[in-house]
């Protein structure tokens, strides 16, 4: 049996021994435990990588955020998507590296380490100056990019994101749109039912009006009243119609 597996099972029966099992010796340490999960990020084999740093997310020591971070570029996608769901359970102190490196996860070929990186940048939450890289990802030529990180942008407070994501609400995708319209509307308050005005009158997508229809209809000024009553008159989808009724 090699190292990484000798101490796989050594790791294996830390846990047994941690949650009450009977065992014939004390349990381990935390940070024994920690310290074999830590040796096991570097095995050979990628179950073995990922069940470490699955578990270190377990754990949930901030300590242990840098030893993970080189495998949110491991080769194995299991890997990838595991550690970063990883940094976000263990919730290091944002910095620019950490999410320079979710930002990169965000790009990922694999849509499922993307949509862990959506995750993990909702746990940590990062300050408006370290989203910048993100933001700049709205301009991406890949359409699976900017809806990931879109979905990023509903996770945490994007108040101060506005201008940025009402400057790609002309999106050529509708799911992006879409999801920009649900951003500035859970996040920009009354200032932006203009703008989610204007997508409700003028967006081609039923999916896109229905949104701004709903976040609309969180608002109360007279204004915002007349644009649902308008479409409840005359929207051509009755989805949108539907949404637009519930609102006045």
């Amino acid at each position: 049996m090699s190292w990484g597996k000798t101490l796989g099972c050594s790791v294996a029966l830390s846990f047994i021994s941690l949650t009450g099992c009977v065992q014939d010796s004390p349990p381990p340490s935390r940070e024994r435990t920690v310290l074999l999960l830590l040796e096991l990020l570097r095995d050979e084999g990628p179950e073995m990588r990922r069940t470490a740093v699955e578990s270190l997310g377990k754990i949930g020591d901030p300590q242990t955020a840098d030893p993970m971070l080189p495998l949110i570029h491991d080769p194995t996608a299991i890997v990838r998507e595991a550690s970063v769901l990883a940094m976000g359970r263990v919730k290091p102190t944002a910095t620019h590296k950490v999410i320079g490196l979710l930002t990169q996860a965000l790009e990922d070929p694999t849509e499922s380490v993307r949509q862990a990186a959506v995750v993990a940048i909702g746990d940590i939450e990062p300050g408006f100056q370290l989203l910048q890289p993100v933001i700049r990802l709205l301009q991406s030529s890949d359409v699976t990019i900017r809806r990931a990180v879109v979905k990023a942008f509903l996770q945490i407070d994007a108040s101060q994101l506005i201008p940025a994501l009402i400057a790609a609400g002309g999106d050529s995708d509708t799911e992006v749109r879409q999801g920009i319209v649900a951003a500035v509307g859970e996040w920009g308050g009354g200032a932006v039912s203009p703008w989610l005005r204007e997508r409700l009158a003028q967006d081609p997508s039923p999916g896109v009006r229905a949104e701004a229809a709903y976040r609309l209809g969180m608002l109360s000024d007279s204004d915002t009243k007349a644009a649902l009553e308008k479409a409840v008159a005359k929207d051509p989808d009755s989805g949108v119609r539907g949404w637009a009724k519930r609102g006045i």
